[in-house]
C-alpha cells in the first residue's frame, strides 16, 4: 500500500515517519515524538480492551495486521485510513497508513493476513458454486479483488 509510514516502540510511541505521514497526521516529527500514544485516536481508548487486544494478538504469534479506522488531528480534522501493521527484526512495529473514502463515524476495523486468505478463499468457494456472469458471481468477484488488495498491502507494509 503506498502510503505514509511511521514507526513505532513497542509502547506504541513513534519513533519516526516519513513526510507522507507527517503531512498525513499534520504534525513535525519533533510534535509527533513527544505525543503520547493514541494522540490521534478520536476515542479515549479503553485500556482493558487494549490489553485483551494485545494478550490474544500476542497469543496468535503476533501476526501481522490490517484494517480502517478514523484518526484525529490535533487540529479536529479527522480522516478515515486503512492501515497495514507488521512488526520488524527489533520488535518495533511499522506502520502504513491510507487515507480512504467511507464515514469517519464508522468503527474501526482490524484483521489479520490470515484472516484476509481465509476469507478470500471462502469467496472462491462461493464464486464456484454460483451461475457465471450473474450478478451475485460479479458481486463476489469484486469481494475477492478486495481481498487481494487488503493481502497485498501487508507485504508492501514490508518493503
Amino acid at each position: 500500500m503506498p502510503g505514509a509510514t511511521l514507526i513505532l516502540d513497542p509502547d506504541g510511541t513513534a519513533v519516526d515517519a516519513d513526510q507522507a505521514a507527517l503531512e498525513l497526521l499534520g504534525v513535525s516529527l519533533d510534535e509527533l515524538r513527544r505525543l503520547p500514544r493514541g494522540a490521534f485516536s478520536p476515542e479515549t481508548p479503553d485500556p482493558a480492551e487494549e490489553a485483551a487486544f494485545r494478550k490474544a494478538w500476542e497469543a496468535e504469534g503476533r501476526p501481522d495486521i490490517g484494517g480502517e479506522g478514523t484518526i484525529q488531528r490535533l487540529d479536529g480534522s479527522k480522516v478515515r485510513v486503512r492501515f497495514a501493521i507488521t512488526t520488524d527484526d527489533t520488535g518495533r512495529f511499522i506502520a502504513v497508513l491510507e487515507p480512504t473514502a467511507g464515514s469517519v463515524d464508522l468503527k474501526p476495523s482490524i484483521f489479520t493476513a490470515g484472516d484476509v486468505l481465509a476469507a478470500w478463499r471462502a469467496a472462491e468457494r462461493r464464486l464456484a458454486e454460483v451461475i457465471a456472469g450473474s450478478q451475485e458471481a460479479e458481486s463476489i468477484r469484486a469481494e475477492i479483488e478486495g481481498f487481494r488488495t487488503r493481502y497485498q498491502e501487508f507485504f508492501a507494509g514490508r518493503r
